[in-house]
């Protein structure tokens, strides 16, 4: 009777537990027939009751669905994936689905919890994050284009000028043709610009703010990305850092163009440090002490260090080039717009190496100490 009551207990309080974990949850057979499911699976998918001795196949992809339980089987431990389901009220959705094969009265692997966790806004922001890259090195491409033959355009329309004036005005047909090419000339450095403008490199927007606010949402994004690499990222972030005048859009991309190589670096993964600190003159210390910044000289530096294969000491000097690569399938423009960017913030990047132990790469910027 004890027994009895307490296992009626025990049911209760699992039931409970169970439904109000704010998790979309399933317990599965090997059949892949759904045994019991909590109320937030019901509300992912828009059901009016539990999903009782259904398939979960009718809510999940069957071959990704079996292949994570047949692994689960097989491995004896959870495995997950990132799935997405256009079965959800309000379309598709990505959800990261983890199955643990538990026991039952001996036989592990006899039942699977399913668990959903829905991802979706994450997902969304590396994309955004993705296509702004893009752009971002779209926009460094048409700005180096624009760079690259606005010169030579600019010298070519000065020397037409001094042509048309220094040419007879008795050789007219020689005067139309220099005014024909003049005015090409023209309209096609109107065009570079127009193109130099679009690249967005010349819409800087700096505010004087803490660095830290372009590092850590930085840090977060990354996080999954580091996750499935195995790798690694831990931060150092100092705290008594004086203010820069940034453009808190373009450092993120930096700091994601920085963070990002420091993965694929690590294939087989490794170690990312993230550090800030200041380097300030004897003034600004003395000030930092008392937790106040008076105007003086000062640089505050972002170093990312990971553990990777290093870069060759020739390629160090090259690396900020504008389409030079290190990486098979690079454009070689990632490292060329960081720059681009910190040198537009009156700062610099560059990167200590060894062969085989690893890379730095530091970012400095100046301090904005002014009142």
């Amino acid at each position: 009777m004890i027994v009895a009551k307490k296992r009626s207990l025990d049911a209760q309080l699992f039931g409970r537990l169970f439904g109000a974990f704010p998790v979309a949850l399933a317990v599965i057979d090997r059949d892949l027939l759904i045994q019991y499911s909590n109320e937030t699976f019901s509300k992912v998918f828009g059901l009016k009751g539990a999903a009782l001795s259904l398939a979960v196949t009718k809510f999940l992809p069957f071959g990704e669905v079996e292949n994570l339980v047949g692994c689960a089987m097989s491995e004896r431990k959870s495995k997950e994936a990132e799935l997405q389901l256009g079965s959800p009220p309000g379309g598709s959705a990505f959800f990261r689905t983890t199955v643990i094969p538990f026991a039952l009265k001996g036989d592990l692997g006899s039942l699977f919890l399913v668990t959903l966790e829905d991802v979706s806004e994450r997902v969304r922001l590396e994309e955004q994050l993705l296509q702004a890259e893009k752009l971002s090195a779209m926009g460094q491409m048409a700005a180096s284009i624009a760079h690259e033959l606005g010169n030579p355009l600019s010298v070519m329309i000065t020397s037409l000028e001094y042509l048309r004036h220094a040419i007879p005005r008795s050789t007219r047909g020689l005067q139309e043709q220099i005014e024909i090419m003049e005015e090409n000339a023209k309209r096609m450095h109107e065009l570079l610009t127009s193109l130099a403008d679009m690249s967005g490199l010349r819409r800087f927007q700096p505010e004087k703010e803490d660095i830290r606010k372009a590092v850590i949402p930085v840090l977060f994004f990354v996080g999954r990305m580091a996750e499935k690499s195995k790798v690694t990222v831990k931060s150092d972030l100092s705290s008594e850092l004086p203010p820069c005048r940034i453009d808190l859009r373009q450092l993120k991309q930096v700091f994601l163009n920085l963070l990002k190589n420091a993965i694929e670096s690590m294939p087989k993964g490794g170690t990312i440090t993230v550090r800030t600190r200041c380097r300030c003159n004897l003034l600004l210390r003395a000030d930092m002490q008392t937790g106040s910044f008076s105007e003086g000289s000062g640089f505050v530096i972002v170093e990312i260090e990971d553990t990777g294969k290093g870069i060759p000491p020739s390629d160090l000097e090259t690396i900020f080039r504008p389409f030079h690569s290190t990486k098979k399938r690079g454009m070689g423009l990632g490292l060329s717009l960081c720059r681009g960017i910190i040198e537009n913030h009156g700062g610099k990047i560059w990167a200590a190496s060894q062969k085989g132990k690893g890379s730095c790469f530091i970012v400095e910027i100046p301090a904005d100490c002014g009142l």
